[in-house]
Parts: C-alpha cells; structure tokens; sequence
C-alpha cells in the first residue's frame, strides 16, 4: 500500500487500467479503447468495446462498500428505472449474473469492486448550473425521497445507515487524523461535530430514516437534450431528507440565490422537511466533516496533496459557521 500512495495520479491509474483490463474477463467483455474520466473516491474509466458498445466502469478505489450495500445499490436503480421518473443508469451483469464483481488489487493489498453501466450521453454540469438545472435537481431529489419512503430492498441487500455526521463506516478524522491537524482547528472540528451528533439523535426522535442520495452535487449530474441524469449512488444510505438536502445546498453556498431554485424544485414535487434555520445550516457546515474525513481516508494521489490546505480551509469555514451560525464556502 504505501508503495501505491508514493505514487503519482497517472501512475496508479496507469495499474488501474491494468486492473479494470483484467476485471473485463468477468464480464466477458474486451476493451478496444479504455479511458480514465475520473480518479477520486472512486476511479471511472470509459470503456469502449470493439462493437462499439461503450460503458462506464466504476472501480472503488477509495470506497470500501460491502457485497449487501452494492446490491442495494443495483436494486434500487432497477426500481428508478421500472418507475421511470428519474434517469439512472443500471449496472450490467457479469457472467455469474451479479452486478458487480470483486477483484483482487495487488497495490492496495485487498479486493476493490467494479460495476459497469451503460454509458450515458450528455455533459457533466459540474459548476454554474443554471436556473432551471438547479429546480430540476430539486425535483429529482423530492420525487426519490417520495419513492424511498416506504421501499426496501429484497433478500440480504442493505443500505449502510449515514445519519451521523461523518456517514460513513470509518471514523478517520477524530482518530488518527488528529495527530495532524492543527489543535485549534481540531477544535472546531470537535464543536462542530458534536452539535451535529445531537442534531442526527434529534431527527432521529422526530423521523423515521429512509434511503437518500448522499452525494446530489452537479459533479454526479448529466445534462443531455434538456433532461438531467443522476450518477453515482455510492453514497446512498439511509439517512434524512433534510440531510440529503443540505448536502447539495453546500456545493452552492458560493451563491445563496442558487439554492432558492433547487427548494423550490423539491416543493414542486413534496413538501420542504420541517425544519428549525440553524439546524439546516448546522447540517450544511457539517458536510465539511464528512469531506475532511474521506481525504484523511484517501489513496488518491490528487486528493492526499489537497490535505494540508483542505484542513486550513476548512477551520476557516467553520470558524466563520460557529461566529455567525451561517456557512459559507469560504476560500
């Protein structure tokens, strides 16, 4: 492993073509081009086929979901697909009929899963949505909550619970992470978590958790002759509508009228879930722990470089969060 992390981007995803080439055979498939789009928490490369079929291949570089959460995963978009309100692609199945396949990576030392789905047509929105991206992304999220109120998935299949402030399975951040962030800075990081804590053991008194997105930014959004797909699920969870909320709104507190068309896309479909302000910015500003954490986790070249001015940036925000009790994506 740490010969991996001494690496530069291009030279792990130099072993991870390598890797994705070989996970191929469990598909029965072969690659006539193989491009890498994305190398982060995950590693995505554009796989061409020499029919000319394409796909997008998702390696879990960095997430460590287990065999039950992906199914999940696959069971939900089968059923965004049979309802059809919302365009998500669905996995394709490897030649033991499963949606996705395991595979052992030498330089991480441990198995890391693929999942390959048909490639979808369009752009990334990525920033400056527009207005009306922004009250469809609103709708989207409503009309999944809607759909995720009372669904379960079938057989062993589960969702990991993230309504907690870090989400996932790994507290980094407040274990080894501590011997390297500043002490003032892990102060706040502690403040900050701990009022976020007792917000989550609130929600949870006053609501039932149920499956949300995790990750709707315009990062995991394609837009495409006017309609909008949503990728990656990798974060789905059980957890709170007003969280799965407040986790987009923080990719646009850059421009609070922004925000304004996303809610008002979610009232078109449902109702804005009860909610006290602070509690709402409190949410917000507590993203940036999740954030901080899974860069604390990370085997990234790109992402590990981003560490020491990430932490600088993040004390700032939320020095500013806990002085005015509004968070802003400050730099």
């Amino acid at each position: 492993m740490s010969e991996y992390l001494d690496m530069t981007q291009d030279e792990q995803i130099a072993l991870l073509d390598e890797f994705a080439r070989d996970v191929l055979v469990q598909y029965g498939l072969t690659a006539k081009n193989l491009e890498c789009v994305n190398h982060a928490f995950n590693t995505t490369f554009k796989l061409t086929t020499p029919d000319d079929k394409i796909y997008a291949m998702r390696i879990s570089t960095n997430s460590r979901k287990w065999p039950e959460h992906i199914w999940a995963e696959s069971q939900w978009l089968l059923e965004l697909a049979r309802e059809g309100s919302i365009t998500a692609p669905v996995p394709i199945l490897n030649l033991q009929g499963e949606p996705f396949s395991n595979h052992y990576f030498f330089y991480q030392g441990g198995n890391l899963d693929t999942v390959i789905y048909p490639w979808l047509e369009g752009e990334v929105v990525d920033e400056n949505p527009t207005e009306e991206q922004l009250f469809e992304l609103g709708k989207a999220m409503a009309t999944m909550h809607r759909l995720s109120k009372d669904w379960k998935p079938e057989g062993y299949a589960n969702f990991l619970a993230i309504d907690k402030p870090l989400m996932v399975k790994t507290n980094t951040l407040f274990t080894i992470a501590e011997d390297h962030i500043d002490p003032e800075i892990f102060k706040l990081l502690v403040e900050v978590n701990q009022r976020a804590e007792n917000l989550f053991e609130s929600l949870r008194e006053r609501s039932e958790p149920q499956l949300i997105h995790a990750d709707l930014h315009f990062g995991n959004i394609i837009w495409h002759e006017n309609k909008m797909s949503i990728l990656d699920f990798d974060d789905a969870g059980i957890g709170f509508p007003l969280q799965d909320l407040a986790i987009s709104i923080f990719y646009q507190r850059e421009n609070r009228e922004s925000e304004k068309h996303l809610i008002a896309g979610y009232e078109s479909i449902a109702p804005f879930p009860a909610y006290e302000p602070w509690e709402l910015e409190l949410l917000i500003a507590s993203r940036s722990l999740a954030l901080l954490n899974y860069l604390f986790e990370t085997t990234t070249a790109d992402d590990l470089e981003m560490i020491p001015g990430y932490v600088e940036k993040t004390g700032r925000r939320l020095k500013h969060y806990l002085e005015t009790g509004q968070f802003a994506l400050l730099e």
